[in-house]
């Protein structure tokens, strides 16, 4: 039977004040591991989910960005970080840094990593391939098939196959082209420190699965560890290595990437906590918050973890029309990292979920990544089969 005591106690950090400030567009999965990790979290998101509130001090952002503003810089002390999607809002990252020590990527590394042209040119040099980018029609080339990508993106979301016959001249809307490249979705997460960085693991991305009710590129879970074979694994490592280097990034980030017979073909940045990474904390007992806060505070990186051999998963269920959502965690699910088959981001239940708007996490464990992905199925299907038809008049999540 899945229980709590997989994880084993991870030596916490020492600090002169172990509170630790989270904010972004969701904060559970990294305030799960900043209080395993020894800290006492505030956090800030968009949810405010039941299990976050267990763990936490929360604020629910009504106006998001912006408002996180008020729960970084309250009356709590302690550094802040950041989660997905705020590294879209490099100019309030600036502001807050200035108000509160940040563990993470500040303003500047962020608009250089996050612009493709700049980490393309970065690969470039150092003879890593990585599909093509453009920001005019005019340099794309009239081979293959290129994909149109928002700027400030994130979850795979708004991405498309570009129609060139349909869009001429300059692609407005703050989007850039990228060539689409065939094969495996994976996903790196890697720790930064002194212009370089340990790779802590690579997992499979579950993107755009119909069973989900997820579409297009939009990100849907994780599954793994993988385990690369040599070859792979050296490109992994220099990829890590380049980006820590050339952009001078700091504490955890992920690398979305997509593996074929030619290698690894790097296709994303995400400067800061990715959403594989506590797969990889379920497969390895450790808190890579208390690994992000080490490498912030004293430049520290940890030696890369061992895996427990055995395959860890999580996917999001995505609602297909409007619904009120039922309870779905237990009275008596204790605080903390939940077991392997207790569901994450739960809302409370008579929640109001709009049309392709996440549900809740749910988790598996196996000993392969073909049980695992079963059981995730299975999982996702109850809690689909729980959601209630809502009225048109009910206020949304």
């Amino acid at each position: 039977m899945a229980s709590r005591r997989r994880f084993r106690r991870e030596p916490r950090y020492v600090c002169v004040d172990p509170t630790l400030t989270i904010v972004g567009a969701s904060t559970r999965a990294a305030a799960q591991s900043a209080v395993r990790a020894g800290f006492c979290v505030r956090a800030g998101d968009l949810f405010g989910d039941v299990d976050l509130r267990r763990l936490a001090d929360v604020s629910v952002s009504a106006n998001y960005p912006a408002d996180l503003a008020d729960v970084v810089t309250g009356p709590q002390s302690g550094a802040w970080m950041y989660t997905g999607a705020l590294e879209n809002h490099p100019a309030l990252v600036s502001a807050l840094a200035q108000a509160r020590t940040l563990w993470g990527n500040g303003a500047a590394v962020l608009r250089r990593v996050r612009d493709p042209l700049a980490v393309a040119r970065a690969f470039g040099r150092h003879g890593i391939a990585c599909p093509k980018v453009a920001v005019r029609t005019d340099r794309v080339a009239p081979q293959g098939r290129w994909l149109a990508k928002p700027r400030r993106s994130a979850g795979g979301t708004r991405i498309s196959v570009w129609d060139r016959a349909a869009s001429p001249g300059r692609f407005r809307g703050g989007r850039y082209f990228q060539q689409f490249v065939e094969g495996d979705a994976q996903a790196a997460v890697y720790l930064a420190a002194g212009g370089r960085a340990v790779l802590l693991g690579v997992t499979r991305q579950l993107v755009g699965l119909d069973w989900t009710g997820a579409g297009g590129f939009q990100y849907c879970g994780s599954v793994g560890p993988l385990e690369p074979d040599e070859a792979y694994l050296e490109q992994y490592t220099r990829i890590g290595n380049v980006l820590a280097g050339e952009f001078e990034l700091t504490g955890l980030f992920g690398v979305d990437t997509i593996v074929n017979g030619e290698g690894v073909w790097p296709v994303e940045v995400n400067p800061r906590f990715p959403a594989s990474a506590e797969i990889l904390e379920r497969a390895t007992g450790a808190s890579v918050i208390a690994w992000h806060a080490a490498a912030c505070e004293e430049g520290r990186l940890p030696v890369p973890p061992r895996h427990r051999g055995r395959t860890f998963g999580k996917a999001i269920p995505f609602a297909r029309t409007r619904c009120v959502t039922p309870q779905l965690l237990r009275d008596s699910a204790r605080p903390g990292l939940a077991a392997a088959d207790e569901p994450a981001d739960v809302p409370r239940p008579g929640t109001v979920v709009e049309p392709g708007w996440p549900i809740v996490t749910v988790f598996a464990e196996g000993g392969d990544e073909a049980t695992v992905i079963h059981r995730l199925q299975k999982r996702v299907a109850a809690v689909q089969a729980q959601l209630v038809a809502c009225p048109a008049d009910s206020h949304a999540r």
